[in-house]
């Protein structure tokens, strides 16, 4: 009885070495894509600082040509390393975070959700020019638990 349980235990401890010797390939993996995505993330953090500091003011058409052509232009001549395709709103946020927004009452365009970026990611609060109300509407309910 001793000798199957011991038997028994073995199997189980053989079984997780084997399982945790593939979870090793993966790890391994995902050390090389994070090493490498590091290496991207100054341009990455450039991108997005620069994209919080200048495009708030300006309609999505100005917003775009700044980021496609005169950011990206610069960190491409001066050889600085980032993201083939990077998206300041990747780095500044995430899906899960947009989607709380919405349920708040942020409209789901991008323009709004670059101006919700900017807005939680300023170290200042901007100004809010806003005709239709909806953004003013959406930083009442985002704030409203902290009596704001």
């Amino acid at each position: 009885q001793e000798a199957d349980r011991c038997q028994r235990r073995l199997g189980l401890a053989q079984r997780l070495v084997t399982a945790l010797g593939s979870e090793n390939v993966r790890w391994e993996a995902s050390i090389e894509a994070y090493n490498q995505a590091l290496s991207l993330l100054v341009g990455d953090v450039l991108l997005a600082s620069a994209f919080v500091s200048y495009v708030g003011p300006f309609t999505k058409r100005y917003r775009d040509n700044l980021v496609n052509n005169i950011f990206m232009s610069f960190l491409k001549e001066n050889q600085i390393p980032m993201s083939d395709k990077s998206n300041p709103l990747t780095i500044l946020t995430n899906d899960a975070e947009i989607a709380k927004w919405n349920n708040q009452g942020l409209p789901a365009d991008r323009v709004s959700i670059e101006n919700g970026t900017i807005l939680c990611n300023s170290e200042r609060w901007p100004l809010i020019i806003d005709p239709q109300l909806q953004g003013i509407a959406w930083m009442k309910e985002r704030e409203k638990d902290n009596n704001l």
